[in-house]
């Protein structure tokens, strides 16, 4: 269930909040005491490389939902996005009472950390994953999809409610996941490699591609 809204009382916002960019000295305290890091870059240039413990929500029509399944209220965090989307972005998070944004920063390679580079695999590649022992397969669609289709013996664990149910997910087997065209997988990549899961590969073609291939629905 999406995390509810706090039920203090808070200020009433007349106007957009203006949110500044961070320099990099100010991030990299932030970054080392623990503050969250969401991405908001689209999934193919995040893939390319992305701060460790960072979590990929992109800035789309979707921002704000994902947010609040993955973000507690109360909670501070950092914006990896451009500044002309930062207005956008505020206003998304405004509707959700989410106002605890300390800034943001709009170049992750400026930073001089070394970046992660994620295991996104093609349809083929997967397709040497399935029914093997040693792997587990994460369908991280919602029920409903999952029950109307999926991947013959794929598990079922909703991306929204991933970091809740880590202990489902195996530590020693190859993980791979998917949902239905590639954003909540990269969610759920990020999430999982932000809790030191190594073993993790995501087939970003979802079950859009798995169908579009003719193979048969489960």
């Amino acid at each position: 269930m999406m995390k509810k809204l706090n039920k203090e009382e808070r200020p009433l916002l007349i106007e957009v909040p203006k949110h500044q960019k961070l320099s990099k000295e100010e991030f990299m305290k932030a970054y080392n005491d623990g503050v969250k890091v969401i991405d908001t870059r689209n999934k193919e240039d995040f893939a390319k490389g992305f701060l460790p413990e960072s979590i990929n929500i992109q800035g789309n029509n979707s921002f704000s939902t994902w947010m609040g399944w993955l973000v507690d209220y109360s909670e501070p965090f950092i914006l990896v996005a451009q500044k002309e989307q930062i207005e956008d972005l505020t206003r998304k998070l405004m509707r959700i009472g989410m106002d605890q944004m300390m800034g943001y920063i709009d170049n992750v390679e400026s930073l001089g950390l070394d970046l992660k580079i994620a295991d996104v695999i093609n349809i083929k590649e997967f397709k040497s994953y399935l029914n093997r022992e040693d792997v587990q397969v994460i369908d991280v669609r919602n029920n409903a999809e999952y029950e109307t289709n999926h991947i013959e013996n794929a598990e079922n664990v909703f991306v929204g409610i991933l970091e809740d149910n880590l202990d489902k997910i195996s530590c020693d087997k190859q993980i791979v996941i998917h949902c239905q065209s590639g954003d909540r997988a990269t969610i759920a990549y990020s999430v999982l490699k932000k809790n030191s899961f190594e073993n993790v590969k995501n087939f970003s073609g979802g079950m859009k591609e798995w169908l579009g291939k003719g193979n048969l629905r489960k």
